[in-house]
């Protein structure tokens, strides 16, 4: 893709550039905002960086690209909320304009690179932006090693080819650092940064505002490069333990050719798919049984036997099975859709308190039309910045029905202010970014615990958003390590759901292997997985489907929660009521803080008095995903809350196939 840079002049910025350009994208533009008033270095912005603004001019001519500038005013932070809605007078809204001129200007352009490393406030808002022009956001800093980035940029500062990464600092504002550390070069104050990282916990790339820097010359500088010619310090007595200078610099021409810079990115290193530890259990799978694969009926037309239900289960409103008869895809959507604004306002919620949905069509040809129409819906522009979390996939849909959506809500009395989440949407090497309207995960604030419902993870590769090869070995740990990658991002570590999705039975040893060794196996096997806590094994369920996104081989998404047991007060009452729900071929766990008790059950049955019997021995209206298929389906117990989740067969952790797999989420005040 071809893409602007957005530029401070710092390390991060130009770094990004150099990732993008090895990733394949063409750099055809460079743009940056700067104070209004020239003579002005730092303003109090929350968001760029504008110390050395002097001396990006010279970028339009190192590089021979056309460099894009507006001016930004002081105390421009208007909303420092960390979720960014548009806001008018915002330096943000200053980002968009500056991007809209280039887009006008360069209507080929479709990326734009960011340097963010750890920033969610500093990427959520280019993020935005982008999204309101159309534009990817390409950030391969994001969520990086800070230690592991800065070896790459010094690494990349000291080679034999012509075009070196030349980054000095022109700010500090750390202990340790001082008037001594301006304009050393990042090789020059490496060892300084370690000592200081492993004596006061200094960040070595500078993200908690240690130092800024300005990069003098790099490997996209194909033009010339920038000659230090001297620096004038601030004065000592007006830094406050800030030390600044501005460097005095002069072009200086000097061509790269095509092959200096190819030299440059063959030498970059790039993260691998699957990092050291995910490597050793990948090592540890060894050679699996293949299963033979079963045929599947690929032309199902069942009369749908279930009824749409909408159940309150504590603080949570659930809305399930809604489909439509209707002719037309676009037909069915609107009904769909018309059916929920129904259900919301007589429950008097709106669609920006939807947590979780699940999507199922049936077929996945019609994902893009589906997701076109979903995405109107849940427009983050009309619902804040937060997307619901999604599972999505095909399966056997009867009776006409070409879609069909499941939803849980939160209807707490301070639903307002309540929905957090992660929703990223710039590509990186970190995990996929969204595919669709949906955050990655989605929690709520006043839950002690912190529960939180994520989205089904596929094995794409990050940096290019592409399908892993076509292996199930691959593609069945890669997909679980992007789940646990957010998991980890959002630190919610107790395991409480998990489903797999399989287009294929073959594919179900696999799955087996891989969820074993990731619960606790490989914590005995390598160091690299001591730190992580044990998952119960029995709660995954393995469920076939016909088709998954991108024609993936498996799909992950269930729930975590940050802490079991939160527990400030006595609750022998809830606990008791709980106890009287242990069920046989079930697993539960149990979720508690002050305010109210949960369990999580994932439970098996080999028929439908089994089944049956599981179902009565729940409250009546808690929250119940029934995974089975469509021909087994029974209203047997009308009332109950029950998402039907039709799919061809169901597998427990050990591979062993069932008639009936359910989860249900039981509430306690």
């Amino acid at each position: 893709m071809k893409f602007v840079a957005l530029i401070s002049g710092g390390k991060d910025s130009c770094f990004n550039i150099i990732h993008c350009l090895k990733q394949g994208h063409e750099l055809v533009a460079l743009a940056n905002l700067h104070p209004i008033d020239k003579s002005q270095q730092e303003l109090d912005s929350f968001m760029f960086q504008t110390v050395g603004h002097d001396i990006v001019p010279y970028y339009a001519t190192c590089t021979g690209l056309p460099l894009y500038r507006k001016e930004i005013h002081p105390f421009g932070s208007k909303n420092v909320e960390l979720n960014y809605t548009p806001t008018v007078s915002d330096e943000i809204e200053d980002l968009y304009e500056l991007l809209s001129q280039v887009v006008r200007e360069k209507p080929d352009v479709e990326a734009v690179s960011v340097g963010a490393i750890l920033s969610s406030y500093q990427r959520t808002r280019v993020e935005d932006v982008c999204a309101r022009l159309g534009l990817v956001v390409l950030s391969y800093l994001w969520q990086r090693d800070q230690l592991e980035l800065m070896q790459e940029m010094c690494q990349a500062s000291q080679t034999d080819t012509p075009g070196d990464f030349e980054a000095r600092l022109i700010k500090v504002a750390a202990v340790g650092l001082d008037q001594s550390s301006l304009g050393k070069t990042l090789p020059e104050v490496f060892p300084t940064l370690m000592k200081l990282h492993n004596m006061y916990d200094v960040h070595i790339c500078g993200e908690g505002g240690e130092f800024e820097t300005m990069v003098l010359d790099a490997p996209f500088f194909s033009k010339g490069r920038l000659k230090l010619l001297s620096k004038q310090d601030s004065p000592s007595d007006e830094n406050d333990g800030v030390y600044n200078t501005r460097l005095n610099v002069e072009f200086e021409e000097r061509q790269l050719s095509n092959a200096d810079l190819q030299a440059h990115l063959d030498a970059l290193p790039q993260p691998t798919l699957l990092n050291d530890q995910w490597q050793e259990l990948y090592d540890h799978m060894g050679e699996i049984p293949i299963r033979g694969s079963d045929s599947i009926e690929a032309n199902f037309k069942n009369e749908i036997s279930y009824d749409i239900s909408v159940s309150r289960v504590g603080n949570l409103l659930t809305v399930s099975n809604l489909y439509s008869n209707a002719t037309t895809l676009e037909e069915q959507m609107q009904d769909i859709f018309e059916q929920l604004d129904d259900i919301l306002k007589k429950n008097r919620t709106k669609p920006s308190q939807v947590l979780h949905c699940t999507l199922i069509l049936d077929d996945m040809s019609l994902f893009p039309q589906v997701n076109q129409i979903y995405s109107s819906y849940f427009d983050v522009i009309k619902n804040g910045p937060l997307p619901p979390a999604r599972a999505c996939i095909s399966s056997m849909l009867g009776n006409g029905s070409l879609v069909q959506l499941s939803l849980l809500l939160d209807v707490s009395v301070d639903h307002e202010r309540n929905k957090n989440g992660l929703h990223v949407q710039g590509r990186s090497y970190w995990a996929p970014s969204n595919i669709g309207p949906y955050s990655q995960a989605i929690w709520l604030n006043d839950d002690y615990n912190k529960t939180a419902f994520i989205s089904g993870q596929i094995a794409l590769e990050p940096a290019t958003m592409t399908l892993a090869m076509n292996d199930a070995k691959l593609q069945a740990p890669l997909s679980l390590k992007h789940f646990d990658t957010l998991k980890t991002t959002i630190n919610t570590p107790k395991q409480l759901f998990m489903t797999c999705m399989v287009d294929d039975n073959s594919v179900v040893p696999t799955i087996s292997r891989v969820w074993s060794l990731y619960c606790s196996e490989m914590a005995y096997e390598s160091d690299l997985w001591m730190n992580k806590p044990d998952d119960p094994q029995e709660i995954l369920i393995i469920a076939q489907v016909n088709q998954l996104p991108k024609g993936a081989l498996c799909e992950w998404s269930g729930a975590a929660c940050q802490e079991l047991v939160v527990e400030d007060e006595d609750q022998d009452e809830c606990t008791q009521e709980l106890k009287k729900l242990s069920l046989s071929d079930s697993k539960e766990i149990t979720v508690k803080n002050s305010k109210y008790q949960r369990q999580f059950i994932t439970g098996f049955a080999k028929n439908l008095d089994q089944l049956l019997q599981a179902l009565d021995a729940l409250p009546r209206f808690s929250k119940v995903t029934l995974y089975c298929h469509p021909t087994n389906m029974s209203r047997d117990r009308g009332g109950t809350n029950i998402e039907y989740f039709p799919v061809y067969r169901v597998f427990d952790y050990n591979g062993q196939c069932h008639r009936y797999a359910y989860q249900a989420i039981v509430w306690n005040e």
